[in-house]
């Protein structure tokens, strides 16, 4: 569950991630050159039964989130639940990327907001992800 900026808008896409398929759904809303975004795929039985690989597929998101803004991935990756910040100029002007990643026995769940980082709307970025509460 999440409260959005806007009236926000959704779509569905198919990802595979080490032979299983999953649903990823993303439901976003662009508020001027900021996007808040909540992002979650359910689990399937067999990665719900495997803890390694439910940790796995976790960090691949969580990493991807830095290899998109041309980052370094760091070596202790965030915490499940705890918002971190990455920066980047994946273009020509510099990215601000605010971001939640949260993994239960059912889903992965993630909370976005990403901006310029000359006009990131800080105070914003911290309501939106305070206010998401993932399934259990």
């Amino acid at each position: 569950m999440a409260l959005f900026p806007d009236k926000p808008q959704s779509e569905v896409r198919s990802m595979s991630f080490d032979g299983h398929e999953l649903s990823f759904s993303m439901t976003s809303v662009s508020v001027g050159d900021t996007l808040f975004a909540v992002a979650h795929a359910p689990l399937p039985d067999a990665m719900r039964k495997d803890v390694d690989l439910r940790q796995r597929f976790a960090q691949s998101v969580i990493t991807s989130l830095y290899q998109n803004l041309g980052q370094p991935v760091p070596d202790g990756l965030p915490a499940y639940g705890k918002a971190f910040v990455v920066e980047g100029t994946p273009q020509s002007e510099p990215v601000r990327l605010q971001a939640s990643v949260w993994l239960t026995e059912y889903v992965l769940a993630e909370g976005l907001i990403m901006g310029p980082a000359s006009s990131f709307p800080q105070a914003e970025a911290d309501e939106f992800l305070r206010g998401i509460k993932p399934a259990e």
